[in-house]
């Protein structure tokens, strides 16, 4: 039986290739563990939101090919796959990928991956589909219906990367919401880079609204969380109703950044601090939704008055988690042209987020070395 090594993961929570690639191949061949005992390698999660991510990435990348025996073939998809805005390092990464790798596939075209390791296993698959239903357990499952992100934060991958928003065919998510609602499944995360932006690529309009006025009509789901939560377009596009008017929407996932207008204008967040606030407020007047939420602690020119001013705006938001995310500076990003903070300060600021918000009994993660994009 062919023998495939599969690398671990190495990117953020809210990509889905690994998981449809692993749980594929697992059915029908020999998963090891050993990279040159392996006939076929892939490489799936790939992360390059950052310099520093992209160096490991590649880093790790290498150690594999170093290892591996002869005449294997190499599969590589994920993040890294994307194409580059035009940079002399970068073009170089593209070109040592080429040389060093036997295959080198979108990353949301997993099946397309699938289908070159064996098309007679996987000839029935539509190397176009790459929507994913993961279950976490009996009662609780993850369904991702886009990726990519039309926005362009000044401290994001979009700045480097080509990163086009994918959409999942609403046919197809309403079928695994069906196949969820009939095996009795309660809980149900709708997740994405920004879900708020599902559909403008295949519909030419923003349809999430159908996805949660669709699961509001389903009897075995009690709980959906909405994860990759965009609220600049939930405010710009009026998704202030249908969230407010769903029983099923209990929490949202998404990303405040800042609470500094200054910082959020840097940013290029597309909302102010009172717009965040109006829109929250007025949804929890009808239905009480939960709040998990990013900040970005260390921005470019964050001053003292700005942690007290997103604190204060925290205290408003009342959300049960925050993750701290340390600013970490790459030269591919719009934001490495602002004035850095040293990194001293960026540690002073995590430390008075961190202990100001655990006194408010908010739950805290410190996100380390990068930035965790959502």
């Amino acid at each position: 039986m062919m023998k495939i090594f599969i690398g671990t993961e190495n990117s953020c929570g809210l990509n889905y290739q690994h998981n449809i690639i692993y749980n594929e191949l697992y059915k029908f061949f020999d998963i090891t563990t050993n990279v040159s005992d392996a006939d076929v390698i892939v490489i799936a999660e790939t992360c390059c939101c950052t310099q520093y991510n992209l160096q490991c990435t590649l880093n790790y990348i290498d150690s594999i090919l170093k290892e591996k025996k002869s005449g294997s073939k190499t599969y590589l998809t994920g993040c890294i796959t994307r194409d580059f805005e035009n940079n002399m390092f970068l073009s170089k990464v593209e070109k040592w990928l080429q040389d060093n790798i036997d295959f080198i596939i979108p990353q949301n075209q997993p099946y397309l991956l699938l289908k070159l390791i064996s098309e007679d296993v996987f000839r029935n698959k539509d190397i176009n589909d790459f929507g994913m239903v993961l279950r976490n357990s009996k009662s609780s499952a993850e369904v991702y219906i886009s990726n990519g992100c039309l926005n362009n934060c000044s401290f994001c991958k979009l700045t480097f990367q080509k990163y086009p928003l994918k959409s999942v065919d609403l046919s197809e998510i309403k079928e695994a919401i069906d196949i969820l609602n009939d095996a009795k499944y309660s809980k149900v995360f709708l997740k994405g880079t920004n879900i708020c932006q599902y559909g403008l690529d295949i519909y030419n309009e923003y349809m999430l609204p159908e996805v949660i006025s669709y699961l509001e009509k389903k009897e075995n789901i009690k709980k959906v969380i909405l994860v990759g939560f965009s609220f600049k377009d939930a405010i710009k596009n009026d998704f202030q109703s249908v969230i407010a008017n769903s029983d099923k929407v209990v929490e949202l996932c998404g990303s405040l950044e800042s609470g500094s207008d200054r910082i959020l204008e840097l940013i290029r967040k597309g909302f102010t601090s009172d717009e965040i606030i109006n829109f929250v407020q007025n949804i929890r007047k009808i239905n009480y939704k939960s709040l998990y939420l990013n900040i970005i602690s260390g921005f470019p020119t964050e001053t003292y008055e700005d942690v007290k001013r997103t604190l204060a705006v925290l205290k408003q938001l009342e959300p049960y988690m925050v993750d701290i995310c340390r600013y970490t500076n790459s030269e591919f990003i719009y934001s490495s042209r602002y004035e850095q903070l040293h990194p001293t300060e960026i540690q002073d600021h995590t430390r008075i987020y961190s202990r100001t918000l655990q006194k408010r009994n908010v739950k805290v993660n410190i996100v380390g070395d990068g930035y965790k994009y959502n």
